[in-house]
């Protein structure tokens, strides 16, 4: 996202967006990744329900059920 768009909700809703899609080509889950600095990212797939599965060499590894 470029700096004068963020903190407006744009990623999140492209996430959400992304969800159903994702469910309808038959992906029963999804996995999200993220540099451990990147606290917006987090927040967004946080957000969109993402579950923390763990840290792998600096990227926070998040899982979302399309179910």
């Amino acid at each position: 996202m470029r700096p004068s768009a963020r903190r407006r909700g744009h990623a999140a809703s492209a996430l959400a967006d992304a969800l159903p899609i994702a469910r309808e080509l038959g992906i029963p889950r999804v996995l999200l990744t993220c540099d451990v600095s990147n606290a917006g990212s987090r927040a967004t797939i946080e957000k969109n329900g993402g579950a923390y599965e763990d840290t792998r060499n600096g990227k926070r590894r998040y899982w979302i059920d399309t179910a």
